[in-house]
């Protein structure tokens, strides 16, 4: 991604401290990325700057602007990074926006138009008419939907990651559903369930600059508890029952990890699916970064170790 060391023009993210490293001193993650694909920075600055001017200056960078970096690459534990000292002084200013390409910064892998058109063509899948016009309204009408991530950095963390990570796994769970003998399941909940089990997350994240930003409501609140309250706006001409069970689903989609449980095959086939979609996002990414031959004890999403013949 970063080609020879030097002087490189990236996207600033988040910032935050990590603690000791080389030499006893400090230094300050950023993730940064361009159309390419997204990397680590770390500042670690000048012997003449202490701690605290280093801490001020990168609380300052703003995620989604773009700013000039200049230092050296290596690869690190398997990944490639861009160290600074000198160039710290390039990150006090964004780069002003009307002199730069927006291509050249925006990190979006997933196909946005092919990413719809699946989405309408599993909503088609379901023949209630009352939860086909509730799934349809509120995944076109929700704001951000199509464009925000799916996650702040383990999974789909990208433009249009949220759409995608929904597709999946609404394919994944009509696999599932179909794969197990002797089951009846109710599809056109579980396609609802699907479809809508994150629905909440496009409350969670606002635009800034090139880029995503989380809103307190994603720690403060959770995705689940907004996506229930999207739900429950538009649960008329639906039956109660089903409807119940569609939020049943919304709400119990962390499976054992959630406060809600899966009391349903429908539930746990959703919570399946939206776990193995993450995960193999994850798993896939991470191994996409390495060279035949090489692995890595811990991945810098799955966080679990990873091989790539």
């Amino acid at each position: 991604m970063w080609g020879n060391a030097g002087r490189r023009t990236v996207c600033g993210g988040c910032c935050r401290p990590e603690g000791e490293a080389r030499r006893g001193g400090k230094y300050i993650q950023l993730a940064i990325s361009d159309r390419t694909g997204q990397g680590v920075c770390k500042v670690w600055g000048t012997s003449d700057q202490n701690a605290e001017q280093i801490e001020a200056l990168c609380r300052e960078i703003r995620v989604g602007e773009v700013y000039r970096i200049q230092g050296y690459a290596k690869v690190f534990n398997g990944t490639c990074e861009v160290n600074v000292n000198d160039g710290i002084a390039s990150l006090a200013t964004p780069v002003a926006g009307d002199s730069i390409d927006p291509s050249q910064f925006v990190y979006a892998p997933a196909d946005d138009e092919s990413v719809r058109r699946g989405l309408g063509r599993m909503a088609a899948k379901i023949e209630d008419p009352g939860i086909y016009t509730l799934v349809s309204r509120v995944m076109n009408t929700t704001e951000g939907f199509f464009e925000v991530p799916a996650a702040k950095r383990r999974h789909h963390a990208y433009i249009g990651g949220l759409a995608e990570h929904t597709l999946e796994t609404a394919e994944i769970a009509l696999g599932l559903a179909g794969s197990v003998n002797r089951v009846e399941m109710d599809t056109d909940v579980l396609l609802a369930g699907a479809l809508l089990h994150d629905i909440g997350k496009a409350s969670c994240f606002r635009r800034q600059g090139f880029s995503f930003v989380a809103l307190p409501e994603y720690t403060l609140v959770g995705h689940t508890a907004l996506g229930a309250a999207a739900l429950l706006r538009h649960s008329a001409g639906v039956d109660p029952s089903r409807f119940a069970h569609l939020l049943h689903i919304l709400m119990a989609h962390h499976g054992p990890h959630g406060e809600v449980k899966p009391r349903t095959p429908e539930a746990w086939t959703v919570h399946f699916a939206d776990n193995a979609g993450a995960s193999l996002r994850s798993v896939c990414d991470d191994v996409a970064d390495l060279a035949p031959g090489e692995e890595r004890y811990q991945g810098t999403r799955c966080r679990e170790p990873v091989y790539r013949f």
